[in-house]
């Protein structure tokens, strides 16, 4: 299967597909997972913030006194507490708000009741813009850039005045600092479980080709083996056919049917060889016999071969006209590739034949031999009737016809440019065609140039 370009071609296509789909399937999860795994460090989050904001504002209401007056039972309860304009309470090792709130990431706030801050707790350091505060969960930043989740509550003193506002705030450098390490999971994630898809993709379409490959094997084998096997019965039947003919008393009618026969034979056998050694080149067996092929000796020889055709096409049609076949070598030098001569002669043959076939008289057949950096090309163009845009992609297809009479009117097998297609392939090279209806077209073969063998 991997020496089968038309299945490689599609083995690769069914990868990059299944690659494509597994892929965009396990980013979509990727991205749900991660906002799952957010949503759900938040909620945390906001169930600590509850839960300490709670305790602190039950803990304070039972001490506040005086509204706005932070007094020693405060200080005393949070210890690291700095009230503004006044030192700092002395912080306790032990104690657990100050764990949380210098190992945590947590902060606290009181504000009077105009929303003006009066104490903080572990953000002395950091100024917030001072606003009325809101019940409602915010995030607010400090002057430093540094994001905290903010919970407010109210405070009242023991004989239910209004206090102020207590603020409890969790930093969003813990998050922050989770939401890196995820991402970094993921940067180097992606890539690699792109490389298991990719891998794992091409596997599975090459166990979903495989069955399809044994019958594709099973069919070329049955293509070749029919061809064999006509063979025998088609040369058997064209000599009963040429012998019947050679008699000299026979009926005008039955000379007409028999050499409708003859002709019917010949096209069989035709048919039968090329697509015998179509199948064998295809399967790999008939090997190339590799050695430099000089391109400018072999184009000069199909012209000068296949110039009487040009000229035998008009007589055929009883007219005293024929095609102008031309050659143009552009190159300087003798230009080489690495192939089977014999093959490639056959290749380009083909697509003259074709172009001569399909040219009316009067008309124009141009061989033209020139190179780039690293291919030679050889292009032949014609004036013929040209190709529609919509047959284009198919011209290669073994049988296909453009126009339903055309193997009636040429005697063509429809085998030609297939054949044509899989030797230049098999040279690792390209053929391409432009055609327009009416106007002509223009085969192109790109062959990989060889370096020019010493002459000793």
């Amino acid at each position: 299967m991997h020496q089968n370009r038309l299945f490689n071609r599609t083995r690769i296509q069914l990868t990059v597909t299944y690659a494509i789909v597994i892929g965009l399937i396990t980013l979509l999860s990727g991205y749900a997972i991660h906002l799952v795994m957010i949503r759900a460090f938040a909620r945390t989050v906001d169930r600590e913030l509850n839960t300490l904001a709670g305790t602190v504002h039950d803990t304070l209401e039972a001490v506040l006194k005086q509204p706005e007056i932070v007094d020693p039972m405060v200080m005393n309860l949070l210890p690291g507490l700095c009230v503004i304009g006044k030192k700092c309470s002395p912080t306790k090792p032990d104690s657990k708000i100050a764990e949380l709130t210098q190992k945590q990431g947590y902060c606290l706030r009181l504000l009077n009741l105009k929303g003006q801050q009066i104490a903080t707790l572990g953000a002395k350091h950091h100024q917030f813009t001072d606003e009325i505060p809101t019940m409602h969960w915010k995030t607010i930043t400090d002057d430093r850039g540094e994001r905290y989740h903010i919970h407010t509550l109210q405070l009242k003193t023991t004989d239910d005045r209004d206090w102020g506002y207590i603020q409890v705030a969790q930093s969003f450098n813990r998050l922050d600092e989770y939401m890196s390490s995820l991402h970094l999971m993921l940067i180097f994630g992606i890539p690699l479980a792109m490389l298991l898809i990719g891998g794992a993709s091409w596997w599975l379409s090459g166990l979903a080709m495989q069955p399809i490959y044994q019958s594709y094997q099973q069919i070329q084998q049955f293509t070749a083996d029919a061809a064999h096997e006509l063979r025998t019965p088609l040369a058997v039947t064209r000599i009963a056919v040429e012998s019947a003919l050679d008699v000299a008393i026979i009926e005008p009618e039955a000379r007409n049917n028999l050499e409708i026969a003859q002709r019917q034979v010949r096209h069989l056998s035709r048919l039968a060889e090329d697509l015998l050694w179509l199948s064998r080149l295809e399967a790999k067996q008939l090997p190339l016999s590799l050695q430099p092929c000089c391109l400018n000796d072999l184009v000069s020889d199909l012209e000068e071969e296949l110039a009487p055709l040009a000229i035998a096409n008009s007589v055929a049609e009883q007219l005293h006209k024929s095609i102008d076949l031309r050659l143009e070598i552009l190159v300087k030098q003798p230009l080489y590739v690495i192939g089977d001569s014999d093959r490639l002669y056959r290749s380009i043959a083909n697509l003259i034949h074709n172009a001569i076939q399909y040219t009316p008289n009067n008309g124009m057949v141009n061989i033209r031999l020139e190179s780039s950096e690293r291919n030679a090309i050889i292009t032949i163009q014609d004036s013929g009737i040209g190709i529609a845009e919509a047959d284009l992609p198919h011209i290669f297809d073994r049988f296909y016809r453009v126009q339903a009479d055309r193997s009636r009117n040429t005697g063509g097998t429809g085998l030609g440019l297939a054949i044509a297609r899989a030797i230049v392939q098999a040279h690792h090279g390209s053929i391409q065609v432009d055609s327009q209806l009416d106007l002509g077209s223009t085969f192109t073969v790109n062959l990989p140039i060889a370096v020019a063998p010493r002459i000793p």
